[in-house]
């Protein structure tokens, strides 16, 4: 653990849907607890998996299924382009160039996920004041994840995350480059994406 506890500070804009966020967050920090018990009594890695555990959509709210909606389905013909020239590209270039960063939202599953994988624990979230709310977490070391998938689960439930202790201001959001067109001009041609030669323009 680090020497100090991190945190997400939001603006709570949909009070009616705060108590189902907090619902939410304190059922996964219950199940990420358990991984942490299971590494202290020496079980074996992958014995126990948290995404398998309760049914995560349960959690969901109505506005909260819409948002997770938002996003490019992996098995549509756009996501297995994506997919595509990913792996056709050089590992420098998909990960600095925002031709990488999808439009839309997270799709649920994969949050849950990288919750689990995120080397953190979760602390607390609560209301600081009726229009602010906290969300407190103890990274494990450094590189930790980052908190892109902790600012995704408070803004899925209608609240604006305001300040990010570990970017020490705003949360920093990727603007989104991709290109659907370009891609599949790419991937017909065998080509990985190179920024200098690929002009989105």
């Amino acid at each position: 653990m680090l020497d100090s506890t991190f945190y997400l500070e939001f603006e709570i804009t949909a009070s009616e849907r705060f108590n189902a966020l907090q619902r939410l967050f304190f059922a996964l920090k219950a199940e990420k607890d358990k991984i942490l018990k299971s590494w202290d009594t020496a079980e074996k890695a992958g014995q126990y998996d948290p995404a398998n555990e309760p049914n995560w959509i349960d959690f969901l709210d109505e506005k909260a299924i819409i948002w997770f909606d938002d996003h490019i389905d992996p098995d549509s013909a756009e996501g297995i382009t994506f997919q595509k020239l990913w792996d056709l590209t050089e590992p420098e270039n998909r990960w600095t160039d925002n031709m990488f960063v999808l439009p839309g939202n997270w799709d649920y599953e994969s949050l849950i996920d990288s919750l689990f994988n995120g080397e953190y624990a979760l602390i607390d979230l609560t209301c600081k004041s009726a229009t602010q709310g906290e969300l407190f977490y103890d990274p494990w070391a450094i590189p930790f994840g980052g908190t892109e998938a902790l600012v995704a689960l408070i803004e899925s439930f209608g609240q604006t995350v305001t300040f990010d202790s570990w970017h020490e201001g705003p949360h920093r959001r990727d603007v989104a480059g991709w290109d659907y067109e370009l891609a599949r001009k790419l991937v017909a041609e065998g080509k990985g994406y190179v920024p200098d030669q690929n002009n989105k323009d």
